[in-house]
């Protein structure tokens, strides 16, 4: 939230910051027990000199997720550009349980690589055309694109 301050201004913020209290005390410490485990997931094991990137894929809408990021304080912790919605109805992972949940769900799936890669890309070897075979495997080809 130390971007928000000068938006949002005090008042705003000490709002915020009674919100996650009261939430936080309602549910038994949930919210603080929570971020503190994803703090030390975050942590990851700093002597194998691997980067960690954390990543939250939510079935609800982006800007919502975002805000509860917001309000659950883990705005230091998952950056807002690795907060993903499967909201189009697209399922995103790197393993077989995901490809199997999409497939159930006839919804395309685009498989990742976890491992961090040279490239600023972070889908490597995603592209159009590859994403329109993958929508076109789960949803069907488009009539127009048959007759050509």
């Amino acid at each position: 939230m130390q971007g928000l301050r000068s938006l949002f201004g005090e008042n705003m913020i000490k709002s915020w910051d009674n919100l996650y209290e009261e939430t936080d005390d309602f549910t038994d410490k949930w919210l603080s027990s929570a971020r503190a485990c994803v703090a030390q997931c975050a942590g990851g094991n700093k002597d194998s000199g691997a980067e960690n990137i954390n990543v939250i894929e939510t079935s609800g809408s982006l800007i919502p997720s975002l805000v509860k990021c917001l309000l659950f304080r883990l705005d230091d912790l998952i950056s807002y550009d690795n907060v993903y919605s499967l909201w189009e109805f697209c399922a995103i992972g790197d393993g077989w349980e995901e490809c199997e949940a999409a497939e159930n769900m006839q919804w395309p799936f685009v498989q990742i690589d976890p491992v961090p890669v040279s490239t600023s890309h972070r889908f490597p070897g995603l592209n159009l055309e590859t994403l329109g075979h993958y929508i076109g495997v789960v949803y069907g080809e488009d009539s127009d694109d048959e007759d050509e």
